[in-house]
């Protein structure tokens, strides 16, 4: 019976163990969404080349931060010197909607040249309307 309690407090801890969060994967080049000042939560910026490819994509936090990341892998993507697009969109609960250009990689008003010596995307964009 002795040999039994250390056994089974063995296996208990090994079952906590593993029941935490998964790692967290680090992001690449790390940028700020926000509209007259105000922080935006919860939209999807994708990032595009010249040629219309996507790069990259991030999803906007509470504080309207965010990193960049490829699509297929999450794996964190640094951007690279060079001309870039970029698109928004609602990805929260709470729709919100901005004019159809900001969703096209063709006619997008979100433009960046970005640097080496740069190392936040400042993306201010205008106040979305909300969707009900």
């Amino acid at each position: 019976m002795h040999r039994l309690i250390p056994t089974t407090l063995t296996l208990l801890a090994g079952v906590l163990i593993g029941c935490g969060a998964p790692p967290a994967i680090p992001g690449g080049t790390p940028g700020k969404l926000h509209a007259e000042g105000q922080p935006l939560g919860e939209v999807r910026v994708t990032v595009f080349d010249h040629d219309g490819h996507p790069q990259a994509f991030a999803v906007s936090d509470r504080q309207g931060n965010f990193q960049l990341r490829k699509e297929a892998t999450l794996e964190g993507v640094h951007l690279p010197p060079g001309s870039y697009r970029l698109t928004i969109e609602s990805a929260g609960e709470f729709p919100m909607i901005w004019p159809k250009a900001y969703r096209s990689p063709e006619k997008s008003p979100l433009e960046i040249d970005w640097t080496a010596e740069q190392t936040e995307i400042d993306l201010n964009v205008p106040a979305p309307k909300m969707s009900l």
